[in-house]
């Protein structure tokens, strides 16, 4: 790290400590709105994508998702770079699983695609200086003299991680494309102080027994629910936090209390409500930091359940009660007039609620209103009665017809795919 990229790091680290606790809402929209006004101007003038928007409302910006992030790269990035060059140099590190290879000093990077399509993410010298303050100010105590080790299992590594090294703290990066034993065997040499990992890798951790003493276990990269948190921490006896992170960003980090609070002021989001109570949302996330490869309102697939009540930990930034999957994991019933939305944290709790024997289970929407239940282990016929009983009412509550079940096996998944238990088909109304 250079000198100029160590100021940036030491300020991203004083700066996100101060905020991270801010408990005055009109003072993080000032800061948010400040920054907006110096993104929109350096973006409009540098971006051919955005030039025909400078001096013009932030409302009136397009709203992008990832298939024109991808496909109008070479207009929006700032630094002129062309996808065809900086897709190379990602894809080789991809299948060499060298990550220090960059693009003129720009760290390059792919996302792990779980919707099917892979994003592409570029960062500065000094973006990645601000991106690894941040993320140190909310992982590391107010020590930093304290001995950290930190180890993080990933599908694929960056030189993006590696700046997140300062005094007695050490990050280890742990490849999940390893064997299974390989990487039970990296982590014990490790011997992490702060352990994170996806839910699967977390979970499988606990189940094996692995004999592990971290202090703080994270969950990153897919989603977390009860079922995998309530295993890790009995097993661990450690409370399971979590960072929400995707190709656009470190979008938020949970408090002392368990709830996700949103990167605020550093993030900017505009919710897209979900349902008519507003407890759920998609988010256009705007990242008022990144200069080279602009976030500007950009629609994520996300589904984010908002929650009930504000934070005991006082910050005033944004609470989310969960992280429940993707837009595409809602499935779909048939309803009086109009299409009746099954969210994927309620239908799981009613799951749950039909066998609390369960270690694992999947649901397949397989045709309109047709699902596939996978359950681990197969309950008995009277267990199986109930779990269809409990998905039949819960249809009925929410102003539906109950969907017709098959019942069947959880399917092996790699641990190199984001688990993702309940898939939608995205298909269109039930018919009668």
């Amino acid at each position: 790290m250079n000198i100029a990229a160590a100021r940036q790091f030491v300020s991203a680290y004083i700066r996100a400590r101060r905020f991270d606790r801010a408990q005055n809402r009109s003072r993080l929209d000032a800061w948010q709105q400040r920054w907006l006004a110096e993104l929109l101007r350096e973006v409009g003038q540098r971006s051919a994508f955005y030039r025909q928007y400078a001096g013009r409302p932030f409302t009136e910006w397009p709203i992008i998702d990832k298939q024109i992030w991808m496909d109008r790269f070479d207009d929006i990035n700032t630094v002129g770079a062309k996808l065809k060059d900086v897709l190379d140099i990602a894809s080789r590190a991809e299948s060499t699983r060298d990550f220090a290879a960059s693009w003129n000093g720009f760290t390059v990077g792919l996302s792990s695609g779980t919707s099917g399509s892979r994003g592409l993410f570029m960062a500065s010298a000094g973006e990645r200086a601000q991106w690894a303050g941040t993320l140190l100010a909310k992982l590391a105590t107010a020590n930093l003299l304290r001995r950290e080790v930190i180890a993080l299992v990933l599908r694929a590594g960056s030189t993006l991680y590696d700046s997140v090294q300062a005094l007695r703290l050490r990050f280890v990066y742990v490849d999940q494309i390893m064997p299974w034993p390989s990487i039970v065997e990296a982590l014990l040499r490790h011997n992490p102080t702060i352990l994170a990992a996806p839910a699967q890798v977390l979970r499988l951790l606990a189940d094996q027994d692995v004999a592990l003493k971290p202090r703080r276990i994270i969950s990153v990269a897919e989603v977390l629910d009860e079922l995998d948190r309530e295993a890790i921490e009995r097993r661990y006896a450690v409370r399971v936090e979590q960072i929400y992170q995707a190709t656009e960003g470190l979008l938020g980090t949970t408090c002392e209390h368990g709830l996700i609070h949103l990167n605020e002021p550093y993030v900017l989001i505009e919710p897209e409500w979900l349902d008519s109570d507003r407890r759920r949302m998609s988010p256009l996330v705007t990242d008022l930091r990144r200069r080279s490869q602009p976030v500007i309102r950009y629609r994520l697939n996300d589904v984010l359940r908002l929650a009930d009540n504000p934070c005991r930990c006082g910050r005033a930034s944004l609470a989310l009660a969960g992280v429940d999957g993707r837009q595409d994991d809602v499935l779909w019933l048939e309803g009086t007039g109009a299409r009746v939305p099954v969210f994927p944290d309620v239908l799981a709790r009613t799951i749950l609620r039909g066998s609390e024997a369960l270690r694992d289970f999947e649901v397949q929407e397989l045709a309109p209103c047709h699902w596939r239940l996978g359950l681990a282990p197969m309950p008995a016929a009277a267990g199986l009665l109930r779990v269809q009983n409990e998905c039949a009412a819960l249809a009925r509550s929410l102003g539906g017809l109950p969907p017709r079940i098959e019942f069947g096996a959880v399917r092996p998944q790699s641990l190199t795919h984001k688990r993702r238990r309940i898939r939608g088909a995205r298909s269109l109304p039930c018919t009668s």
